[in-house]
């Protein structure tokens, strides 16, 4: 069996509670309050962990090291968060290719609303690549030589 790539950039609490924020917010937050901080949360969300994401992807079909991946992960972000608020159409067709994806899940919600002041987020792409670049792979604990792991 093939072992999957380390991905620590992406499979760590940080930017896994950011997949989780974004939820909460679009799943119980927004329907409830619906007003400026849960309109933005989810962007918050979303240009921290998408760059680390894409990376993660990445990491699954290419041999580039992690830090090449993380930036192309931040572009990529940048594009397509730009192009979703700064264009009403690109919003809709970016729903439209969700709705098969997560038709399987339940998910068939998807909405995007095309607002300019959104981009106030892009800089969090920075920290996307400075958390990407810090992450470690944990790796386990060398073996002791001796079993029983005493020393002579």
């Amino acid at each position: 069996m093939k072992r999957l790539p380390a991905m620590p950039e992406f499979l760590a609490p940080l930017p896994l509670a950011a997949v989780a924020l974004m939820a909460v917010n679009d799943r119980w937050l927004k329907p409830v309050f619906h007003n400026a901080l849960t309109g933005k949360l989810s962007d918050v969300a979303i240009c921290f962990f998408l760059p680390l994401y894409v990376s993660a992807l990445l990491a699954l079909v290419t041999r580039w090291p992690r830090a090449t991946r993380v930036k192309v992960g931040a572009v990529f972000t940048a594009l397509l968060f730009t192009a979703l608020k700064v264009s009403q159409p690109a919003a809709d067709l970016f729903c439209e290719l969700l709705r098969p994806l997560g038709a399987p899940l339940g998910l068939t919600g998807f909405r995007a609303v095309a607002d300019p002041t959104d981009l106030l987020m892009l800089p969090l792409l920075g920290a996307a690549l400075l958390y990407g670049r810090a992450t470690r792979v944990s790796r386990a604990p060398a073996a002791s030589p001796h079993p029983t792991g005493a020393t002579s």
